[in-house]
């Protein structure tokens, strides 16, 4: 995969590589949605990302420690927009949040794209503490029928979807049993949601994103890392720093300790016995820790 030039440039020159990385992600998922085939969206342009992450950890180690940095400093959407209505759905990646923009603009919304960042560890419960979750009153959507207690009041809206379809596809519900399903209930609930909120500015943003462990996907680890990643961390992607000590993946770049836990870097992942989700989250990666964040003006 050929990156632009400018884009080397701008990592190169420009004092917040952040920042120029979340735009080249943003260009790389957007040429990927021009394609209407949207399992080759899914597929192919996570090859793309996978490149592009090669190149990020090959060539900018160091970006891991500023993206580490920027999900903990960075101002979350509820402290830059804390007069907006904003629906988190949890688990929405910039893979779903590309394609939404693409259908939102179509529908004639007026929306622009946005990047904000996870949490480290990133998941649900690092993210409900850096945003102060128990502080604000959130309208949870756990099923399509609580929509339909959104009322005019309603500021914050905590959808479990996608997060729960990725579930199902991983346990194999005949229901949802691919991603462009997935993504085809997500733009209904997100559409169905849009239509009961009347709001000069609504939001629409995400929790963590998620990485993909098919084969030809990853990262390898060598032998020794392997058996010290299944050891430390089993299936999960993350762990307390407390009586551990990783020094030798954290030496390779494997693994970044932060913010009290050690945390996978990129791409990489270990086999680990019996079931192993499909899609994962709690690392430091692309795909885990920029967020999406679509305003729509009214």
């Amino acid at each position: 995969m050929e990156f632009k030039a400018d884009f080397i440039k701008s990592l190169i020159e420009e004092p917040d590589s952040v920042d120029t990385v979340g735009r080249e992600l943003i260009r790389l998922w957007t040429d990927s949605a021009r394609n209407n085939n949207l399992e080759e969206h899914y597929y192919k342009g996570e090859e793309s990302i996978k490149d592009f992450e090669d190149l990020l950890v090959n060539s900018y180690p160091e970006f891991y420690d500023a993206l580490a940095k920027a999900c903990i400093n960075r101002k979350s959407v509820f402290n830059l927009y804390p007069s907006a209505k904003i629906i988190v759905m949890d688990g929405m990646s910039l893979r779903e949040s590309t394609l939404l923009f693409n259908e939102l603009m179509h529908k004639g919304f007026n929306v622009k794209y946005e990047l904000n960042f996870s949490s480290v560890p990133s998941d649900t419960e690092n993210f409900r503490e850096k945003i102060n979750y128990k502080e604000r009153k959130f309208l949870p959507v756990n099923d399509e029928n609580a929509i339909n207690l959104l009322t005019q009041d309603t500021q914050f809206i905590w959808s479990y979807f996608p997060d729960i379809l990725l579930d199902k596809i991983q346990v194999g519900h005949t229901k949802i049993s691919s991603l462009v399903q997935m993504y085809e209930n997500v733009k209904k609930i997100v559409l169905s949601m849009l239509s009961k909120i009347e709001s000069d500015t609504i939001l629409i943003t995400s929790d963590h994103g998620y990485i993909m462990t098919e084969s030809g996907l990853n990262f390898p680890l060598d032998d020794r890392a392997k058996v010290e990643c299944q050891k430390a961390f089993g299936s999960k992607r993350y762990v307390s720093m407390d009586n551990l000590y990783l020094n030798n993946l954290v030496s390779k770049g494997y693994v970044k300790d932060f913010n009290g836990f050690y945390v996978a870097k990129s791409r990489y992942l270990w086999p680990v016995p019996g079931k192993y989700s499909i899609y994962i989250h709690g690392g430091l990666s692309l795909m885990e820790c920029f967020t999406p964040v679509l305003i729509i003006e009214r």
